[in-house]
């Protein structure tokens, strides 16, 4: 009997998803092609549900990884429909790793939109959840440093990267990041993923050890320069700012965003209202928010 292979399952950020404006092959599933040069129809991803729909016809599910959020969706009838139940199973604050088929569309405007489709979904353990995205990260890190060697020289090829250490599958993809995303901001999204604050469930923060202090800490304290106050509103206005595509960005990103730097869902929601009141943002529409 001859069995059909199915498609990898790549590992990667909802950014790189997001971000992605290239469709190729067949018209009913095309790859998708994203900025780091991935050539994609299945993904694996992790995170923690923070919104779930379910109602007669679908079970529509938003699942948050470090940087942004992945919207999975399955039909209570056809083929989908032992799926559509065991999504329905699960609830907010979940964590879980879903892998599952992308599905793309594309407005009037030329602006792209993908879901997932899910094949799987299963709960995980934070020490699970913290092991997808450090390998998610260093994944996409390799990706990008190969794509900055390839925009150096016009000329490069797949062996001129493989003569520099990087695999096969980090070349090929370096090359066609090249021809497909030449004006794409590498920098910008190395900086988010570097950014990520990445706590090991397996080593505390506060263990007895990281407790002690030295004799001279205090001393040492009273002398050290002052260091300014983090500004929450500024952090959320830049973020704004820097992460609308167009239609707006989205309230999911702006509160996994804030919670790699500590701060809170509520203060979110507090700074949102108060940058509104003050005329620096408005809600272009549901949970979109604009910077003026």
């Amino acid at each position: 009997m001859a069995y059909i292979k199915r498609e990898n399952s790549y590992w990667v950020f909802s950014r790189e998803l997001k971000d992605s404006n290239r469709l190729e092959g067949e018209e009913k599933r095309p790859y998708v092609i994203t900025p780091l040069g991935t050539k994609l129809k299945r993904i694996l991803v992790a995170g923690i549900i923070t919104y779930k729909s379910s109602d007669d016809r679908m079970v529509k599910i938003t699942v948050a990884d470090y940087i942004g959020s992945f919207y999975m969706v399955a039909f209570k009838t056809g083929f989908s429909s032992e799926m559509a139940e065991d999504l329905d199973k699960f609830n907010v604050n979940d964590l879980v790793m879903v892998m599952g088929k992308v599905s793309s569309f594309k407005t009037d405007e030329g602006i792209f939109y993908f879901s997932v489709n899910p094949e799987l979904i299963k709960s995980i353990s934070e020490t699970e959840r913290y092991f997808w995205g450090i390998r998610s990260s260093y994944v996409a890190k390799r990706k990008i440093l190969g794509i900055m060697e390839a925009m150096k020289d016009e000329a490069s090829t797949e062996e001129t990267l493989a003569n520099l250490g990087y695999s096969k599958e980090e070349a090929e993809d370096a090359i066609r990041a090249r021809e497909f995303y030449s004006d794409y901001n590498f920098t910008s999204f190395l900086d988010a993923i570097s950014a990520i604050n990445f706590e090991s469930p397996t080593m505390p923060e506060n263990t007895p050890d990281n407790n002690l202090e030295a004799p001279e800490s205090k001393e040492n304290a009273e002398n050290a320069p002052s260091v300014p106050a983090f500004n929450v509103d500024a952090f959320i206005l830049e973020y704004i700012n820097s992460n609308d595509m167009g239609p707006g960005c989205k309230y999911d990103d702006i509160v996994i965003a804030s919670s790699n730097k500590g701060i809170p869902r509520e203060k979110v929601d507090e700074t949102l209202n108060s940058l509104g009141s003050n005329g620096d943002i408005y809600e272009v529409s549901l949970k979109r928010y604009k910077a003026l």
